[in-house]
């Protein structure tokens, strides 16, 4: 289920901060958080994928885990690429007590864009086939995430998608 909050105060942008390296095992380590953000370039998306990935086998957490955060991650900051026109992206990974939340930031401001398929949808002709995988991305991360949120606001937007472990 995706859930959309809407926030009237400001929030404050996230400054470019590079990526934090997991906590060591131990006590400690029951709250771990890593914190990375890039240009929203091309070269974002598996990037950040790649650093999600390293920071979940760090911690230990299953395959299937590491696999959808992946997917998760790429298909988020993608979104930021594609549709915010934000400089850059943030993604913040946070390990919880039975949860792993990773969070995408934007300060851009987001337009909903038109597309072929949709386009076509509303006139009754026929869909480009070469479209017919865009505007799936939010679905896939529903699809993927336990729990997902978008918190848009003046500043930005703030996607969270929550992976229960087991």
């Amino acid at each position: 289920m995706i859930t959309a909050q809407y926030e009237r105060r400001s929030r404050t942008g996230t400054a470019a901060i590079p990526a934090t390296p997991p906590a060591p095992p131990g006590p400690a380590a029951a709250h771990r958080e890593s914190l990375a953000t890039l240009a929203a370039t091309a070269e974002a998306a598996p990037a950040l994928r790649r650093s999600a990935t390293a920071s979940a086998r760090a911690w230990h957490l299953d395959a299937a885990t590491c696999e959808a955060l992946a997917l998760v991650v790429t298909e988020l900051v993608t979104n930021v690429i594609l549709h915010s026109g934000s400089p850059r992206v943030t993604l913040r990974l946070r390990l919880l007590p039975g949860v792993l939340r990773a969070e995408v930031h934007d300060t851009g401001c987001w337009h909903r864009r038109v597309t072929r398929r949709r386009a076509a949808a509303t006139d009754g002709a026929t869909a480009d086939p070469l479209r017919a995988e865009s505007g799936r991305g939010l679905a896939l991360v529903e699809a993927y995430a336990d729990h997902t949120t978008i918190r848009p606001s003046r500043t930005g937007t703030t996607v969270l998608a929550e992976f229960a472990l087991r």
